[in-house]
């Protein structure tokens, strides 16, 4: 099977290429010795006139309040193992602050942030998830 459609790719693509034969001597067609081939550049299209049609009406972006994964974690904050981490221990759980306000954010404090949690993001940090925090209040 394979055999057979390499064979037919091939017949293809050759018959593709062909010259057609020269004409017989004396017929009203020209000889491919005399024939003089004519050279086109290919035509660009012309660019089409502005629409007159209205844009779709763009949609107003949501606000934090409204995104489901914005959430806000009230806890203390603490120095990290790592120099420059800021940790935020709340009921259950730890979180890295990435973006706090370094004012407010400060170890022992209890602060109140909103952000999105990103347990996939890649820190040197070592502990807790990943917070992109939005804002920083004392809490």
């Amino acid at each position: 099977m394979r055999g057979l459609a390499a064979v037919l790719l091939c017949l293809m693509i050759a018959s593709c290429g062909q010259v057609p034969p020269a004409q017989v001597p004396g017929s009203s067609t020209p000889t491919s010795d005399s024939v003089t081939t004519a050279t086109t550049t290919p035509s660009i299209p012309a660019p089409l006139p502005p629409s007159s049609a209205p844009l779709p009406p763009t949609l107003p972006t949501p606000s934090r309040a409204l995104d489901p994964s914005v959430k806000t974690v009230r806890g203390t904050v603490s120095a990290g193992v790592e120099s420059g981490c800021t940790i935020l221990t709340a009921p259950g759980e730890q979180y890295l602050l990435l973006g706090a306000d370094p004012a407010i954010a400060v170890a022992g404090a209890v602060v109140e942030v909103s952000g999105k949690a990103d347990p996939g993001a890649m820190t040197t940090c070592q502990q807790g998830t990943p917070f992109h925090v939005s804002s920083t209040k004392r809490g």
